[in-house]
């Protein structure tokens, strides 16, 4: 069963997102994560209206995972707080990326890329952000590595996808993993071998 969201003043003052000319508010899926309504993806695409956002939808429907677009029973109020109710569907920031894949407007390739810059930032802090080079050297060479192998993987399944922009960001996290394993073989180099596997660096007897 469809999750029932109301929508309340904190929502709408949430945050804004700016494209072009257009901001907007996105969806408040109660998960901390960016979600777009049909109608904003209509806006941002600039269709006539929600119905073109739903043709896309429709047609290619079995390209979108649970995780990329969904349905939510949404509960508002009119000038009079008379309560209506409505099935709408929503699309995460990659399910909007698709969408725009395949759309056919003149904006669709500049929101792509805007998509794209959307993905990594709402993504980075837990995964790329790890390999910060000033964090990386009062690591452990192992945890150095293993925090290298984990952001690659998770560039991988997210990114890596085969004739997609998405490949964009793949290859700038790429460049990052790369100068991240530079530095951790500079500096597994300066230390002696198995100092750093201690428990907390102290000398092996």
């Amino acid at each position: 069963m469809a999750k029932v969201h109301y929508l309340s003043k904190e929502d709408i003052m949430n945050h804004v997102l700016t494209f072009k000319t257009h901001n907007i508010v996105p969806f408040n899926n109660g998960d901390g994560k960016i979600w777009f309504t049909n109608k904003q993806l209509s806006i941002l695409l600039e269709y006539k209206d929600e119905s073109s956002i739903t043709r896309i939808f429709n047609r290619n429907k079995d390209e979108f995972t649970n995780e990329m677009s969904g349905t939510v029973n949404l509960t508002e109020s009119n000038e009079n707080k008379e309560l209506r109710y409505k099935k709408i569907r929503i699309y995460s920031v990659r399910g909007a990326h698709l969408i725009g894949m395949l759309s056919k407007t003149k904006v669709a390739k500049s929101l792509r890329k805007w998509l794209l810059d959307l993905a990594e930032k709402e993504s980075q802090p837990a995964n790329l952000a790890l390999l910060d080079m000033e964090g990386l050297k009062s690591l452990t060479i192992g945890e150095m590595q293993n925090r290298l192998v984990a952001a690659d993987k998770w560039s991988f399944d997210n990114f890596g996808r085969k004739g997609s922009d998405l490949m964009n960001l793949r290859k700038r996290h790429l460049n990052k993993i790369r100068k991240a394993e530079k530095t951790i073989l500079a500096l597994s180099q300066l230390r002696l071998p198995g100092f750093d596997d201690t428990p907390n660096g102290e000398s092996q007897a």
